[in-house]
């Protein structure tokens, strides 16, 4: 009975610690949209719905696409485009670019902070 509380009592702890770091890592999404409308220049060209602006819509943008790819995708779109990785192959061919040498998507001047918040935001759309 000993054994058994302390193995509940050691997963337990790496549950909390489990949830804890989790959340630290996970962006604000209000922070996230405030950037995307203001500072971040996202909807500069990016509309939130499915809807071409100058970049694709970003709805349902999260089943696409991974977090971290989206991350890495915001912090240097050039580098990620030239990975030509399935990803971006898929996204050539849904915005009619394939075969171009680079995305117009300029890198923006984010923090990783920043990014979190922003793809918690694109998360929620």
């Amino acid at each position: 009975m000993k054994l058994k509380g302390t193995i509940i009592g050691i997963l337990a702890a790496f549950a909390i610690v489990f949830c804890v770091s989790t959340s630290a890592f996970a962006g604000d999404a209000a922070k996230g949209k405030s950037l995307f409308d203001g500072a971040g220049k996202c909807k500069t060209c990016h509309k939130t719905d499915d809807k071409k602006l100058v970049g694709p819509g970003l709805a349902g943008v999260k089943a696409k696409h991974s977090e971290a790819w989206l991350k890495k995708w915001i912090a240097n779109p050039q580098e990620v485009w030239a990975s030509d990785d399935a990803d971006v192959k898929d996204l050539k061919k849904r915005v009619n670019k394939e075969g171009k040498p680079k995305t117009a998507m300029a890198p923006g001047k984010l923090s990783e902070g920043d990014i979190d918040d922003i793809v918690a935001f694109i998360n929620t759309l």
